[in-house]
């Protein structure tokens, strides 16, 4: 008798698959046989490999999202709440690593783009209200909200890769530093 497959049984397994041996190499025969599932019963579930790759990145950063959301939205000091933020998102992309290495191999998929284009949208949107937030309580001095966002997350993603690719610090200091950079800079003469 054939043990009943989840969903996320079958995300796992894609994930593993995706990760290891990259989308175009991965087929939905090697996913069904991992999962224990029948390619048809695979099929019928996920209509498409492109499909289930969507749904796979849906699933993995809906908690990402929410948790973001929470540290953003919420009634800390603005300066707290982005070293909270930065943290964390180090924090939990190299908890997902299987996921952040499969969006650096596979960032030349077009159905993928929407998907990483909303997820910096949203991103950015918190970043930027973090700092709003501190400009109004005059723990951040006034500045171009918007490209200070970004700069922010480009310095995420590059600690993410700075630890996945070399193997470089912990995600606990480079938040830490990447922090320090940010809130207080570098110029000795500046309070």
């Amino acid at each position: 008798m054939q043990k009943k497959v989840t969903n996320s049984r079958i995300l796992k397994t894609a994930l593993e698959q995706f990760s290891s041996k990259g989308y175009s190499e991965t087929k939905m025969t090697d996913i069904a046989r991992k999962a224990g599932i029948s390619v048809g019963a695979l099929y019928l579930r996920f209509s498409s490999k492109e499909s289930l790759c969507r749904e796979l990145i849906k699933d993995q950063t809906k908690d990402y999202d929410g948790l973001t959301r929470t540290i953003a939205g919420s009634d800390k000091e603005a300066l707290h709440a982005l070293n909270e933020y930065i943290l964390f998102c180090l924090d939990f992309a190299l908890k997902k690593k299987q996921l952040i290495s499969m969006f650096y191999r596979e960032h030349r998929l077009q159905f993928i783009k929407p998907l990483r284009n909303e997820f910096f949208r949203t991103q950015h949107a918190l970043l930027e209200s973090i700092l709003v937030n501190g400009i109004h309580d005059g723990t951040i001095r006034p500045l171009d909200t918007s490209k200070t966002a970004m700069t922010i997350f480009a310095g995420i993603r590059g600690a993410i890769m700075m630890k996945l690719i070399f193997g470089v610090g912990s995600p606990k200091d480079l938040g830490e530093s990447l922090f320090d950079v940010m809130s207080n800079g570098l110029r000795k003469d500046v309070s």
